[in-house]
């Protein structure tokens, strides 16, 4: 079982309900056929349980909308093991925040495209994803949609692409294609031939151009020094693509944190060799194992069905700037940009201990001027309180 994502006891009942749902669905189905009104048709093969409903409302079952939400913890379980293989070890990953973003990705993609979508069920994604991590190229997995057709109409150009893109993301993680409902201000990612592996290797290759001479990851390297001292903002992100990218204009840094989703990955040559080591090194650097203040932060930033707390128990990796092939050029700036930042308020002025040296002769000379400042109140109340009784 996928750990924190297990079924409640109203599970039970779906079978019944699914069944009797399905009853209805497939009465409305035949009632669309007969009167030729494909859109309708089209929306019910979104509820693909005609004909074998009582096999179709297993909770492990892939042969239901991919639109349902949530997705039972047996129908979780499944998809990872189709996708990346079994997970079945002393320490399973948790998926629950990957299935936040596999039912928003096929949210954003069916109301971009709605019901010409070229896919309908999991067990589409699932069969389309074999073939990408099998290696075929783009064009091949677009014939192997085009002859599939899974649905009563014909899907056009746009819907297969769309379908395939949106499996891409679901495997990767990594915003690939363009969605209508779903722009995110950058460059898209586009995949146009190849093979998916090629592209990934392509846009996720070694960057380490910056020079790194004198850089050093002090204990002060972390998110809630960044928050607390720099004045920075952190967005967390799930697509991989922006881990640790500073927006320079309003000082912000997006984290990929995805721990679980990287940690299934670590057997598999799904990325670059050594990729996924080297993130999970990052994440373990800036969420310190321990931390209680940034244990603190990070449950601030959502509610639990938002987090991996699985970030916070990542082993220290002590790895040195050099020792980064992926992500060197962007802890270069990182690093650079927090080491340059000056405190710009009182609390951030006292939470800046990077250099001791310089800390405490600098609150020892405040304390100073506030004490004489106020020795200075106070006499001159006396000299006014006499003045007035003498």
């Amino acid at each position: 079982m996928l750990c924190g994502c297990g079924a409640t006891r109203a599970d039970a009942r779906i079978p019944v309900l699914i069944t009797l749902a399905g009853q209805r669905l497939e009465d409305k189905y035949k009632s669309a056929a007969q009167d030729k009104d494909l859109v309708l048709v089209g929306v019910l093969e979104y509820f693909p349980t005609m004909g074998t409903v009582n096999l179709h409302a297993l909770s492990d079952s892939l042969d239901v909308t991919f639109l349902e939400s949530p997705i039972p913890s047996e129908r979780q379980e499944k998809i990872v093991t189709q996708f990346w293989g079994s997970t079945q070890n002393n320490q399973t990953p948790c998926f629950h925040l990957y299935f936040q973003y596999y039912t928003e990705q096929c949210r954003i993609v069916y109301q971009s495209h709605g019901t010409n979508l070229a896919i309908r069920t999991h067990r589409h994604i699932a069969e389309l994803a074999s073939r990408i991590q099998g290696g075929l190229s783009r064009s091949e997995v677009y014939e192997f949609v085009e002859q599939s057709q899974w649905t009563s109409v014909p899907a056009s150009i746009d819907s297969i692409n769309a379908s395939i893109d949106l499996t891409a993301r679901l495997l990767y993680m990594l915003d690939i294609g363009e969605f209508r409902n779903g722009h995110s201000g950058r460059n898209p990612l586009l995949w146009v031939q190849g093979s998916l592996q090629d592209f990934v290797r392509e846009n996720l290759a070694e960057a380490n151009s910056e020079p790194d001479d004198g850089i050093r990851f002090e204990k002060s390297f972390n998110l809630t020094r960044m928050v607390g001292i720099a004045g920075f903002d952190v967005e967390l992100t799930s697509n991989l693509s922006d881990h640790l990218r500073f927006r320079d204009s309003d000082k912000t840094v997006k984290i990929f944190h995805h721990a679980s989703f990287l940690e299934a990955h670590k057997k598999t040559s799904a990325y670059p060799s050594g990729l996924v080591d080297e993130t999970l090194a990052t994440l373990a650097l800036l969420f310190p194992k321990g931390d209680k203040e940034t244990e603190r932060w990070y449950k601030k930033q959502g509610n639990a069905d938002e987090l991996d707390k699985s970030i916070l128990r990542r082993p220290k990796v002590d790895l040195g700037i050099k020792e980064y092939r992926y992500w060197h050029d962007r802890l270069i700036i990182l690093k650079t940009e927090f080491d340059e930042s000056r405190p710009s308020t009182i609390v951030q002025w006292w939470n800046d201990r990077r250099d001791v040296s310089q800390w405490y002769p600098l609150w020892v000379a405040i304390s100073l001027t506030v004490l004489f400042g106020l020795v200075q109140s106070i006499e001159g109340a006396l000299q006014v309180y006499k003045a007035f009784n003498p």
